[in-house]
């Protein structure tokens, strides 16, 4: 298996098409940004072992998709869109779990989550690669620890006290905290300006990683119509779709890429999808 997924990595570099759109001056100065996410090691760790513990929580109510070539072809395109994303000082770990709600989540220090319905509901790689792009634009942008207010405006001392604190009143706090992140991820959800700023920034990811944006606006307006998929459990959490959708076309024609051909790759997706 190994020796697939190294194939799957070369095939998925050669998709790079950065550089080969005509992109207004807004769009590059985004694209740029990604490269200039630095947070100090302590920010890191503490952001990563808060995010370990809020994993552990939401995995006490899923299991884990049993087929693990899927797996690991899923955590393949994720690596690869990881590059650019611009958080280089953390490990992406990306799992999809049984359930039959369309949804991804996105917790502190780059652990993913897509459920097995969203992947079904999916028909090709770039639609993958969008719902992973958008929850590593989560992720990027740490969403989850600043709606909790944990962290202040320019460290992570609040949080790093949090993770790394041994007594009964940080454990309670660490605790509480992670609940709270909890009931964001799957109940209340997000600002909707972070859903929005999500939805940008994973697609910035696509153009610069050379998947087929468009594809993931076909896979959110195909959750938003059929009927048949539950998109009351994404529309709980989300933005109106409607709203999401115009702005992301609204981007791809501010930047020229209507009629600029992009990865879609279609037979490996069904060849692992099965």
């Amino acid at each position: 298996m190994r020796a697939l997924g190294n194939r799957v990595l070369l095939v998925l570099a050669a998709l790079g098409l950065a550089g080969c759109v005509s992109m207004d001056q807004d769009f590059r100065a985004r694209l740029s940004e990604l490269d200039k996410s630095a947070d100090a090691q302590g920010d890191v760790e503490a952001e990563v072992l808060f995010g370990r513990k809020v994993a552990a929580r939401l995995l006490g109510g899923y299991d884990g998709v049993s087929d693990q070539e899927l797996q690991y072809y899923v955590n393949q395109v994720g690596a690869y869109l990881v590059q650019f994303a611009g958080r280089d000082e953390i490990d992406f770990h990306f799992l999809i779990i049984q359930s039959a709600e369309i949804n991804a989540y996105a917790l502190p220090g780059g652990y993913i989550f897509v459920t097995s319905a969203a992947v079904a509901a999916m028909r090709n790689e770039a639609e993958l690669a969008g719902v992973l792009a958008h929850e590593i634009a989560h992720v990027r942008e740490k969403h989850i620890v600043k709606a909790l207010d944990i962290r202040g405006v320019s460290t992570g001392a609040a949080l790093g006290q949090l993770t790394s604190g041994g007594n009964d009143a940080f454990r309670v706090a660490l605790t509480q905290a992670s609940q709270a992140a909890l009931a964001i991820l799957t109940d209340d959800g997000l600002q909707q300006e972070d859903e929005f700023d999500a939805d940008e920034l994973a697609f910035y990811i696509l153009v610069q990683s050379g998947y087929d944006s468009q594809a993931y606006l076909n896979f959110l307006a195909r959750i938003d119509q059929d009927q048949q998929l539950s998109t009351q459990e994404v529309s709980r959490t989300h933005p109106d779709m409607s709203t999401r959708l115009s702005r992301l076309q609204g981007l791809r024609e501010a930047n020229g890429l209507d009629n600029l051909q992009y990865a879609v790759v279609e037979d490996r997706f069904l060849t692992f999808k099965r």
